[in-house]
């Protein structure tokens, strides 16, 4: 597993026995990993992850550019434009 970079982390603490640290970090270390990577493994895949995909990033950056954007007279031209009746 590779080690993810994060822009924010902060510290956690689990109480364990020396023994069963020892054997987590053994474990850890025969997968090639540390201690935190091992436990958030198990953790990561039930965290909901928000991450945009890449059509929602292109169209975030573009917005931040100020370009390929859709403007609009009035809310009127948008709902026409979406094809949507916004009194329906």
């Amino acid at each position: 597993m590779a080690a993810q970079s994060h822009a924010h982390r902060i510290k956690i603490s689990v109480d364990v026995s020396e023994e069963e640290r020892t054997y987590i970090k053994m474990i850890a270390a025969k997968k090639k990993m540390t201690i935190s990577e091992f436990i958030m493994s198990f953790v990561r895949p039930n965290i909901p992850h928000t991450e945009p995909n890449a059509e929602t990033k292109k169209a975030m950056k573009d917005i931040e550019e100020n370009k390929n954007l859709t403007r609009y007279k009035n809310i009127d031209d948008f709902w026409a434009d979406m094809g949507l009746d916004p009194n329906a």
